[in-house]
Order: structure tokens, then sequence, then C-alpha cells
């Protein structure tokens, strides 16, 4: 089974990589295009601001009016002289890995501005005494986590919220696989439910549309089918009587022959489109599978040669024995025909476990190939291209055996070994089995 890919999470993560690359782009875009620009302009402002700074502190620095200055503008001053050293925040901080850039006031005085990503610290010589302003940093403040959750919390929200939308734009896609689904599986009138103005409602509108024209040439099909089956069966019930008048000949005989297979072929074709039909009612009833298959091959093979393997002592079923009959008689008629004269003759097996009735017939002729077993129940389908009379029937029988098992709620498989033989397995559910 192939691994099912969700449309709508590829769809969200599909935005949320545009939103990064956006984002990374306009971040990049600002660093290498405007940033420096910004740079050039702020460094005349901040330079003139450091100037003020280092007037209120002194040369030498005072210390009160430092401690004020401080408190006042959230800075952290720190100061190393020949005589002592002082600070309004405690110890003061490693610069080692900082990077300075030199840079000159309005008197010509130099001082260095370093700066990484979590600070910015800048260092002057105030008469023999080494200076440090240091802002206050960001990263001290309480509110950033509460920030960063709250951040992530909205960025949730708008995954969730566009999950929806997106999940519900794409719901007639999840409409129309189903309706597919159900189409594909003999479901002819159903209908995808639409409400969409968009694009993909027009597209479940177009599959209604198809569906229908589809069902109607089927039934047009189907109703051609019954009314020539119809038509046909009082001329050939006409031409048999006629035949039976005839005096006893060979010509007679093939006459007589022929005229019975073209009636089979019309019950067969007839019978088909009964049980495609959605009022088809089974006539049930309690039977002995062993009498089914007795009275099958009394009727119609009175000479063939079987090898039967079946339970002792089996339950009866619950089945419509006049089709199951039919299932019977196409099945034994394929295997002999398939089975050369001088093979083992066709086996019939009929056992039963805990949930089915497990029929199946095994013949031991040539076998089919891999490519034509998916088609085998397919309607008028025949391996022999050429359609000869000789090689099979007109390719409805395995189609009308699938059907018959299909309305009892049961299955058909057929498996083939090339050169050995070919094995149909009907498969009836359990709730149809009851003791005599």
């Amino acid at each position: 089974m192939k691994r099912r890919h969700s449309l709508t999470w590829r769809l969200i993560l599909l935005f949320i990589m545009t939103g990064l690359l956006i984002s990374l782009s306009m971040r990049m875009g600002f660093r290498y295009g405007i940033q420096g620009e910004l740079r050039s302009l702020a460094e005349p402002h901040l330079l003139e601001y450091i100037d003020h700074l280092r007037s209120e502190i002194g040369s030498p620095p005072d210390y009160p009016s430092a401690q004020r200055l401080a408190e006042r503008l959230s800075l952290e001053i720190h100061a190393e002289g020949p005589t002592q050293n002082w600070s309004t925040h405690g110890k003061p901080p490693q610069t080692d890995d900082l990077s300075f850039r030199s840079h000159s006031l309005s008197d010509g005085t130099r001082i260095e501005i370093g700066r990484n990503e979590h600070r910015l610290v800048v260092r002057l010589d105030q008469n023999g005494h080494d200076v440090l302003l240091i802002p206050q940093r960001l990263t001290h403040s309480r509110q950033i986590p509460v920030i960063i959750l709250l951040t992530i919390l909205i960025v949730i929200v708008i995954i969730a919220f566009a999950y929806h939308r997106v999940k519900r734009m794409i719901r007639p896609v999840q409409s129309l696989r189903d309706g597919v689904s159900r189409f594909g599986s003999g479901q002819l009138d159903y209908r995808i439910p639409t409400g969409r103005q968009d694009e993909l409602g027009e597209l479940a509108a177009s599959f209604n549309n198809m569906a229908g024209d589809i069902q109607q040439m089927l039934e047009a099909k189907r109703q051609l089918l019954l009314a020539i089956s119809h038509e046909l069966r009082s001329p050939l019930t006409r031409a048999r009587l006629n035949a039976e008048l005839l005096a006893e000949s060979d010509s007679r005989q093939r006459i007589i022959r022929d005229l019975r297979e073209m009636e089979e072929q019309l019950t067969e074709i007839l019978e088909t489109e009964r049980l495609n039909s959605r009022h088809v009612k089974l006539d049930l009833g309690s039977y002995s599978p062993t009498s089914l298959i007795d009275e099958v091959i009394e009727q119609h093979f009175p000479g063939a040669r079987f090898q039967r393997q079946e339970a002792v002592d089996p339950p009866r079923v619950q089945v419509d024995a006049l089709r199951i009959r039919l299932l019977i008689k196409n099945l034994l008629r394929n295997a002999l025909q398939h089975t050369p004269e001088d093979a083992a003759a066709p086996e019939i097996r009929s056992r039963f476990n805990s949930t089915d009735w497990l029929l199946s017939i095994k013949d031991h002729g040539p076998g089919i190939d891999p490519e034509h077993l998916p088609h085998l129940t397919e309607a008028f389908y025949r391996v022999d291209k050429s359609r000869q009379r000789l090689t099979g029937g007109f390719g409805l029988g395995l189609y009308l055996c699938r059907v018959i098992a299909e309305a009892h709620g049961g299955s058909l498989r057929i498996t083939s070994d090339p050169g050995t033989g070919s094995e149909v397995c009907v498969t009836l559910p359990v709730w149809q089995v009851r003791r005599a």
C-alpha cells in the first residue's frame, strides 16, 4: 500500500517555510542594504550623546554624579583609576569577547565602542580613569520569557487557524476521492455534494455530470440488452419447437444444440442484468451443498468424471438454489472445457470454516497467464481474442458467477499456475449457514 501524504499538512508546511524564507530575506536585506546606512546616520547622534554623558560624569569622574546619571538613564558605569575603582552595579563585566571600534568626539577625544549580540559598551579615558558606559541589557528584563511564550502561542494559534481554513478549503478533494471510490465500486447513483462556487466546486459538479452521463449510457445499454434478449426468446422458442418436429438426423441435433446454447446465453444475459439491479431479491432456502452439486452434475454433466472432496455431514446453507446451481454449472463447464482428455479429472472441494462456506473447483489444463487473471470476471472478457467457440463461451460465465457470489454477500477468486491448471474459489459468509 502506498504511503499517503496529507495535502493539508503539506500546504501548512509550505506556508511556514514561505514565511521563514520571507523573514530571512527581509532580515538579510535589512542587514546588508539598510543597516549600514542607518548606522552611518545614527553614529553622529550617538557620539553626541556620549559626549554629553562624558561631560556630566566629569573629569576625573565624580562618583555621586555618575550614580545619579546611572539611576536616571538605566546605565552601568564602571571606573578604574590610579587611586581607586568604583562601579554603580558591582563588578565590571569582561570585555574580552567584544570587538571595539574607535571614534572621535567633538573635542577630538578618542573613544571606543564595542558591541555583540547582547550588549553595547562604550570605553573612554577620563583624565587617567578608564570608564565603561553600559546600557541596561534587554536580557535582564523579566518580561522576555513571557513575551517569548506569548509569541509561541500566537504562532500556534495562527498555524491552527491556517490548518482549519486549508482543511475546509480542500474538503471537496476528500469528497471527490470518496465519490470516485464509490462510483468505481458500482454505486453509479452516488453524487458528490456541491455547495462551493470555486474551482473545486466546479470540479465536483463536472464529476457529477460525468457520473450521470455514464450511468445513463450504462442504463441504456442494459435496457437494450434486456429488450433484445426478451425479443429473441420468442423466435428461439418457435425455432426449437419446429426443429423438434424435424426428422431425426445429425443436422437436427446440431440445430437443437445451437438453439439450446443460444437460450442459455440469453438466460445468462438476463440473469446478469437482474442481479445488477438494485431491486434484486434472492429466493433463499435451506439446501444441502452436496445435493446442489449432485443435481448439477446429474442434470448437465451425467458422464463427466470429477474428483470430489467434501465435508462429512455438511451443514445446510441458506442460498438461492437456482442461482447457485447456475454458478456451479458454469464453473464445472469451464473446468471440463479446459481439462485435456488425458489429464486428471477436475477437482471439486466443498468445505467449511468458522466464518465461510468454501467451494473450489480446480482443473488440470494449461492454466492462464497472470496478465489475464484480473480481467476474467469482467463482462464479455475472453482470453482468446479471436473468440473461437472451441476455446470458450462468449465471456459472461465467470462474470455471472462473480455477480451471483456477491449477491449472496460472498466473493469469487481465481488463481492459476500456467502449465498446471486453474482454480476458482467461491466464498459465502457464515451468516448464511445453518445446521439441518
